[in-house]
């Protein structure tokens, strides 16, 4: 597997001069509807992203000197499977609401306002359009010399520092096992500390420049631009449990998990909403 480098994303590059000047119609309507965010990525590449979902891949298609929008073919209500993701920027204009109803119908897990069927995916999303003042990023992804990768899911940029937060429901297997050994969110955290360490320069050279390309396409950004980077990745845990059963066993649960987290030295927070 290719390495990826921090050093791909340009801020010149022609997709941001396009949205930039030609600001069209789809791109005016994905900025202002609030149930939307949108994410700058390494590839000099732009997503859309809908209750956790991407929904649209912005790309500049250097041979056709165009703008491209992809999404899933079937939230695009298409039944064709020859092209999972199709080129819609002809069309998107007249497709959002399409677009919109294909993924709530496909990929959103949402279940009305009953949290414990929400997905981590849901929440994430909802995490994000309710905090957009601290939110840099989502979905980090990096791919190291020998093949590790690394997945993040929230980067936000607190007073100027950048975090690195892992989301997790409070019910999720990997978060405790039935021993007192180590679940193995002990280990991925751990993991994630020694990644920052090692690329932390690197790391904060990157938001800097995302923070400035969000910046000047008008999209949403943390009061602060990123200064530094902090070490210590956060363990964000939601709560999607409605009630303690009789037995006791979730309030078990719960108080093992944090033992164990303490333990481990491990800096978490639990929500119960979003």
């Amino acid at each position: 597997m290719a390495k990826t480098t921090f050093n791909t994303l340009k801020s010149n590059a022609k997709i941001f001069d396009e949205l930039k000047n030609n600001n069209p119609f789809w791109w005016q309507y994905c900025k202002n509807e609030k149930a939307f965010y949108i994410e700058v990525r390494k590839d000099n590449n732009i997503n859309v992203y809908f209750e956790g979902g991407s929904i649209i891949k912005v790309h500049y298609c250097s041979k056709h000197k165009e703008l491209q929008t992809f999404t899933h073919y079937k939230y695009l209500g298409l039944a064709d499977k020859s092209r999972t993701y199709v080129n819609c920027a002809s069309t998107i204009d007249k497709q959002i609401d399409t677009i919109i109803y294909g993924i709530r119908q496909y990929y959103s897990q949402k279940n009305g306002s009953d949290k414990s069927s929400w997905s981590e995916k849901y929440i994430q999303g909802q995490l994000i359009i309710n905090n957009r003042d601290t939110h840099l990023d989502s979905e980090f992804a990096y791919t190291d010399e020998i093949g590790n990768n690394v997945r993040i899911d929230l980067v936000k940029c607190v007073n100027g520092t950048v975090v690195f937060v892992e989301l997790k429901r409070l019910d999720d297997g990997r978060m405790l096992k039935k021993t007192d050994d180590r679940p193995e969110i002990v280990f991925q955290m751990k993991s994630y500390a020694d990644f920052i360490t090692k690329y932390k320069e690197q790391i904060l050279t990157y938001y800097q420049k995302v923070y400035d390309i969000k910046k000047e396409l008008g999209l949403p950004v943390p009061r602060v631009r990123p200064q530094k980077v902090s070490t210590v990745p956060e363990l964000l845990i939601f709560n999607r449990w409605t009630y303690m059963d009789k037995r006791g066993r979730r309030k078990t649960h719960l108080c093992r998990m944090e033992e164990i987290l303490q333990r481990e030295k491990v800096t978490y927070s639990i929500i119960s909403e979003v």
